[in-house]
């Protein structure tokens, strides 16, 4: 595997690009579920794959982003959502598909299911990083490995040791550390309109919706990738992996520690010692 420099003018290697950040997060990260590609689109059906899937279309009804997710991720499926195949209330909202009313900027979709009061309920709301009105018109989503647009995020579900390995390998080349918010609800934000927002890679905890309707394990964590870091993760990820000091799986120091057993194991450990004596005589 080697680092690619890309001429941003090239489609082709744009393409190339996102081809070699599948293979590196296969060969070196082991993610059980497809990587996926996400694309925030504002002009109409301009750009969308022509075998996207529309939920209100071949399901008859909408589902909520996190459903769309593991569609692509586990069923390789590309989708396409706009306003009317988007279920979830919060993100029609958040992603600017429709104008916030007053009682959702006020914490009413916070409290009181969320927070004790409605003044909490407010600072909880004011965390989650939206989109502004009419910013976008529809989102797709496609498994990386089958990606032909240029997306704007790239979404990788691991586990917490994989998490470590893609975090040695994205702060190798510009260093520092990567901070995170967890607001325990509508975690779609914080894997796309955050990191796009800030141009900043983020680590997710999916909150209880997405482990309800899109099947996220509970042992499953999402790393979050601005289409324009992607060049420094890969030479990150491949750089530490050859140096040794990341890996995945990380190796355990106990498979080279000298194993004790009970004394009865010992005598025939001393049995066979015997015999191999014998026979070098």
């Amino acid at each position: 595997m080697f680092y690619l420099k890309i001429n941003n003018e090239e489609r082709g290697i744009k393409m190339e690009l996102l081809k070699q950040f599948d293979e590196v997060l296969r060969d070196y990260i082991k993610p059980q579920s497809m990587p996926i590609a996400v694309k925030l689109l504002k002009d109409g059906n301009v750009n969308i794959p022509p075998k996207a899937k529309q939920p209100s279309e071949f399901l008859g009804y909408p589902i909520a982003l996190c459903q769309g997710f593991s569609f692509a991720r586990k069923y390789g499926w590309t989708i396409v959502f706009k306003i009317n195949d988007i279920a979830c209330g919060p993100a029609l909202s958040y992603f600017g598909f429709i104008e916030r009313p007053e009682f959702e900027k006020e914490g009413g979709i916070v409290y009181p299911n969320y927070a004790k009061t409605l003044e909490a309920g407010k600072k909880s709301e004011d965390i989650i990083d939206k989109l502004s009105v009419g910013e976008i018109n529809s989102i797709v989503i496609a498994p990386l490995s089958k990606t032909t647009f240029e997306p704007d995020i790239i979404m990788i579900y691991c586990n917490a040791a994989q998490i470590a390995r893609l975090t040695s390998g994205a702060l190798y080349c510009e260093g520092g550390g990567i901070e995170t918010v967890i607001a325990g609800r509508c975690a779609c934000s914080s894997e796309i309109i955050t990191p796009l927002q800030r141009q900043t890679y983020n680590v997710i905890v999916p909150d209880g919706g997405e482990r309800m309707f899109g099947l996220t394990g509970d042992d499953e964590m999402v790393f979050s990738v601005p289409y324009n870091k992607v060049p420094y993760i890969i030479e990150g990820i491949v750089t530490t992996h050859k140096s040794g000091v990341s890996r995945y799986p990380y190796p355990v120091y106990g498979l080279r520690m000298e194993p004790k057993f009970p004394d009865s194991y010992e005598k025939l450990v001393e049995i066979a010692k015997g015999t191999v004596s014998e026979r070098i005589v």
